[in-house]
């Protein structure tokens, strides 16, 4: 049952995604700088994402799917994208995680790949610091690589945990295309604010989150299981 819901929700992202468009064949040219920017900044919030866990779960596999919506239109359209995140906890206090899933798109198979390291710290563990890379790859046009750094502070209430805190992420943007108008690479960086609320139940946890920036905002709803 629970494999079935697994391959449904992939089923789910592959239809949400297929009007998605990375090419940069159909923006204007003297748009295409800015245009790959607001991708770089839009990507780079949607790679940022953890698996924030609650404080009673002690599994040490754990999975995370999740749907994002981008507040901000990008070539006219409210993109709607998929994750697919593990993560694996050798130690209490240490959390390693990965993301390696692909999307068929108009034109490409976009391809993402990344790990990170996540310490949990302080009293009962209540802070998270992250590190994360991640890639996106398999592109005709460009291929985008995202570092970002996080902490976040872990707070419990009576039926759920919230979780506050501040990230930074820096870009770095390939381009394939051939323009004049826009540089072979180009690179940048962003603050954003992280906000998540997580509700077990049951076996699974519920979570929604949103990163914000001045760039865009991207808002998530996502379900953990651990193995």
């Amino acid at each position: 049952m629970k494999t079935t819901i697994l391959v449904f929700l992939l089923f789910i992202s592959s239809i949400s995604s297929q009007n998605i468009d990375f090419s940069l064949s159909s923006v204007d040219e003297q748009n295409l700088y800015d245009h790959s920017r607001n991708i770089a900044n839009s990507s780079t919030l949607w790679l940022a994402g953890d698996i924030n866990i609650s404080k009673s779960n002690s599994k040490a596999l754990y999975i995370k799917y999740s749907q994002l919506s981008l507040l901000k239109k990008i070539n006219d359209d409210y993109w709607v994208l998929p994750n697919l995140q593990f993560s694996f906890m050798p130690s209490s206090n240490l959390m390693l995680s990965g993301n390696f899933f692909g999307m068929h798109l108009k034109k490409n198979i976009l391809q993402i790949s990344g790990g990170g390291i996540h310490y949990l710290g302080g009293k009962n563990q209540n802070w998270i610091i992250s590190f994360r890379k991640s890639a996106l790859n398999g592109l005709s046009d460009f291929r985008l690589v995202v570092t970002s750094v996080s902490i976040n502070k872990r707070v419990q209430k009576s039926f759920y945990y919230y979780f506050i805190g501040i990230g930074s992420g820096d870009f770095s943007f390939t381009s394939y295309f051939d323009s004049s108008e826009l540089p072979r690479k180009f690179d940048g960086s962003l603050t954003y604010l992280k906000l998540e609320i997580l509700i077990p139940y049951k076996d699974f946890d519920l979570t929604f989150s949103s990163n914000i920036s001045s760039k865009n905002q991207i808002f998530q709803l996502g379900l953990v299981k651990g193995f």
